[in-house]
């Protein structure tokens, strides 16, 4: 497997409470994380950032005292993750996510561009990307989590 791409929710399961992760996924992220290949994105940190200022009736996630950008990085380095760059080529195909699919999310586009350029899975639970994945074949490839 080259990889697979943590979706924001996944890493923060896989870090905080990883029963939330179904089996097969957590299987996969496990080879991944020994095979050295488990990625994540520079806009979850971005994503956790924004979630932060939810109510917390909304969705806010606990990140116990630490602000974003330091959950962020404990996160990454607990979890033996690889943050890929977003560079030109992740941000030119994120706008074109926007109009292939009609997705307005900035950070699931970013997610999917990210996925679609490196050619790895997405790790996610997100009804949207599943949705794209399985009306677009070979678009997207999502696991669930």
């Amino acid at each position: 497997m080259p990889g697979i791409l943590l979706d924001t929710h996944a890493l923060y399961w896989l870090v905080n409470d990883d029963t939330e992760l179904r089996d097969k996924a957590r299987i996969t992220i496990s080879e991944n994380q020994e095979a050295g290949m488990l990625f994540v994105s520079p806009i979850t940190a971005w994503e956790l950032s924004v979630a932060t200022r939810k109510s917390r009736a909304a969705g806010r996630p606990g990140l116990g005292e630490y602000p974003p950008e330091r959950w962020f990085r404990e996160a990454v380095r607990a979890t033996s993750a690889r943050i890929v760059p977003i560079r030109q080529r992740i941000s030119c195909e994120a706008a074109k996510v926007v109009s292939d699919t009609g997705l307005k999310d900035p950070g699931d586009c970013f997610l999917i561009a990210t996925a679609r350029v490196r050619q790895i899975p997405i790790v996610t639970r997100d009804g949207v990307m599943q949705a794209i994945a399985a009306e677009r074949r070979g678009y997207l490839e999502v696991i669930v989590c």
